[in-house]
């Protein structure tokens, strides 16, 4: 308990410290009219959760980048200072430091955030960790991305990106586009390796690339149309106690490519089946589309996310060899598995109606190529295939952070495995879910959040029984000063099921006091 105070004296004494060296420098630059615009924020947060279950309720635990309890009886204490810095000449740095100690989670100290980010008109650097949301839903409501949705801790990266869309003038203007191209390394090491006689690869590289186009302007018509790729991956790193991929020897240690070249090619994943290797990295990602009204009263989107783990999940092509040793590419079409995805419509409503926000679901997991897939081809020799085994990987174990589901939470996370086995035991899986946000008055606004879930298992280890886990949660949040005051939010959650690593009955209720001062 005294080293988690005086961590927090510390912080609290470099965030005073920051907030004093910063500001009169910046009221010199303004006197000197240079018309600099600044701004500097700094948020106290204590978040404290009790219950009873094996664990805390799923919606405790998931969506909240990874700075969340997965058992009763949880807490922190965190701070941070956010602020920014704006040029004449439409230049922009916005800077960050978010850091807390806690009890009952994965560590007794951390670093949530610590960032600094460059921007010129439409084009921006980041450097650090921050919490990054997901594509083309809400935040709040959705069940999360299938390819990253918010639910781990932030990966430390380096992004270069068109944060927002950005219209091409080139076409009347109806055209739009964002991407962003990072490379960064995962801080989960103490978690991946905390079975020291168990096989498992830490020290491992990141990489995510993405690019989206709409075609629309919201000025002109109400309609507008989005299609986008997401593309992530793990790297190098360091494989201990594995079998070693050419003689079957196991190694108490392999490092697997890091340099110079492995960048370059994971940052085009997919080679020709005689040169991919499970040393290339384990590369995956999503294809999204969206349609989206946008009116005066209200506002609609309907949206769809397929996953993949591999260019024949994303491209419905394999590389294949016939009878004579030949290679030749084999299209399946819509026989892969481009039913498993993310089926949602968003419904916004007027900022006067106590309901704000409403979001329905459904998810699919459950093809993933099928169990064995006979090709219809006679003269091509390989003819099974399938078990795409979603965020699961032969030398990476799991698509995870910290042990938390990078993806879509429903998949449970890993965290939640009572063997320590690193791999996701349920992603076979569907489920229907729903959520509903608002204001009451002006002080007070709500959450609630149902899902409901059928597992599988695994193709490799089905379960015996489908198994069952209904989630609930009902949150509020009351703001008697505004932004700039202090913030009371109560969150009741509950779990019921079977058959899942989530166990059968957690319960719990979970409090969080803030406050955010605007510095300058």
């Amino acid at each position: 308990m005294v080293r988690k105070t005086y961590r927090c004296r510390v912080f609290l004494l470099f965030s005073v410290f920051m907030s004093v060296a910063i500001n009169p420098t910046l009221v010199a630059r303004d006197r000197a009219g240079t018309n600099i615009e600044s701004d500097l924020d700094f948020r106290f947060e204590s978040m404290g959760s009790i219950g009873n279950g094996d664990y805390a309720p799923f919606w405790f635990t998931s969506n909240r980048h990874g700075l969340s309890p997965y058992k009763n009886g949880s807490g922190y204490i965190r701070s941070a200072a956010l602020g920014g810095l704006t040029l004449p000449s439409r230049f922009r740095m916005e800077y960050g430091m978010d850091i807390g100690v806690a009890t009952g989670m994965q560590s007794d100290f951390f670093i949530h955030q610590l960032y600094m980010d460059l921007s010129y008109k439409w084009l921006g650097l980041s450097m650090g960790s921050q919490e990054i949301p997901g594509e083309l839903k809400n935040g709040r409501l959705s069940s999360g991305g299938l390819t990253w949705s918010g639910n781990s801790r932030p990966v430390p990266q380096v992004r270069l990106a068109i944060p927002e869309f950005t219209r091409i003038p080139i076409l009347g203007g109806w055209f739009s586009v964002k991407g962003h191209v990072a490379y960064g390394l995962f801080t989960d090491n103490k978690w991946r390796n905390r079975v020291p006689d168990a096989p498992y690869t830490d020290r491992l590289l990141y990489h995510s690339k993405a690019g989206f186009l709409r075609f629309g302007d919201k000025e002109r018509s109400p309609f507008q149309a989005t299609v986008g790729l997401e593309m992530y991956a793990m790297f190098g790193g360091v494989m201990h106690n594995r079998k070693l991929m050419a003689n079957e020897e196991v190694l108490e240690e392999y490092r697997l490519p890091s340099g110079l070249r492995a960048y370059r090619d994971i940052l085009m994943p997919f080679n020709e089946a005689g040169e991919q290797t499970k040393e290339n990295g384990n590369s995956l990602g999503s294809w999204h589309l969206s349609f989206d009204y946008l009116g005066d009263r209200f506002g609609v989107r309907a949206y769809y996310e397929h996953f993949y783990e591999d260019h024949s999940g994303m491209l419905g092509i394999e590389y294949k060899s016939d009878l004579t040793g030949e290679k030749d590419f084999v299209f399946y079409g819509f026989r892969r598995n481009w039913f498993d995805g993310i089926y949602g419509i968003e419904l916004n409503l007027l900022e006067e109606l106590p309901v704000r926000n409403v979001v329905l679901e459904v998810l699919n997991t459950r093809g993933q190529s099928g169990p064995v897939y006979r090709n219809p081809h006679a003269s091509v020799a390989e003819g099974v295939d399938g078990r795409d085994g979603f965020y699961t990987h032969e030398l990476y174990d799991s698509y995870s952070h910290w042990g938390y589901a990078i993806g879509n939470p429903v998949l449970v996370s890993p965290v939640y495995n009572s063997d320590d086995d690193q791999r996701f035991k349920s992603n076979r899986l569907l489920m229907i879910h729903a959520g509903i946000d608002g204001v009451i008055g002006r002080c007070f606004d709500y959450r609630i959040m149902v899902t409901t879930s059928r597992h599988w298992g695994t193709y490799e280890d089905p379960y015996n029984t489908v198994g069952r886990l209904t989630s609930y949660l009902v949150e509020g949040t009351w703001a008697p000063s505004g932004i700039y005051g202090w913030k009371y939010r109560l969150s009741v959650g509950l779990d019921s099921g079977r058959g899942t690593p989530m166990g059968e009955s957690n319960k719990g209720v979970m409090l969080s006091i803030s406050r955010l001062w605007k510095i300058l």
